[in-house]
C-alpha cells in the first residue's frame, strides 16, 4: 500500500493557505508549526500505541486528532493519510489502518521535512 500511496504526487504543505490562515502573519505561522513539530512524535507515538494495543476508540480519536491538527496546517497529505486510518478504525479494518501507518509516518516526516525548510530556515523566511 505505501509504494501506491508515498508515491502519490498528493501537495504535502500549503505554504501560502498556511500563512493565509495566519492573518498572513509569518510570525505567528512559525510558531504554529513550530508547536506542530514539537508535537508530531506524540501525534504517531499515540497512534501506533493505539493500534498495537488494538484500542479502537484510542486509535479513532488519536487519528482524528492528527486530522484535524494537520488540516489547519494546510498538511492535506497528512491529513489525508489520519483520515484513511480514521475511517479504516471505524469500520473494524485495523489491518488496513495498520497498513497505512507506515504511509501516515512517511507523510509526518515529509511534512515535518517542508514545514521546517519552507517555514523555519532562513530562505523561508522571506515574504509569502
Amino acid at each position: 500500500m505505501c509504494e501506491v500511496v508515498c508515491n502519490s504526487t498528493a501537495m504535502i504543505f500549503d505554504r501560502d493557505e498556511f500563512v493565509q490562515r495566519n492573518m498572513g502573519d509569518l510570525d505567528l505561522s512559525r510558531k504554529v508549526a513550530a508547536l506542530f513539530i514539537t508535537s508530531a512524535p506524540e501525534y504517531a507515538g499515540s497512534i501506533r500505541l493505539a493500534l498495537a494495543d488494538r484500542d479502537t476508540i484510542a486509535l479513532c480519536q488519536s487519528a482524528h486528532k492528527l486530522k484535524g491538527a494537520s488540516a489547519n496546517l494546510s498538511l492535506p497529505s497528512l491529513s489525508d493519510s489520519a483520515r484513511i486510518i480514521e475511517s479504516f478504525t471505524e469500520t473494524g479494518e485495523l489491518e488496513k489502518a495498520t497498513e497505512m501507518l507506515t504511509v501516515l509516518e512517511h507523510r509526518l516526516a515529509q511534512a515535518i521535512e517542508r514545514l521546517e525548510s519552507e517555514l523555519m530556515s532562513p530562505q523561508g523566511r522571506e515574504c509569502p
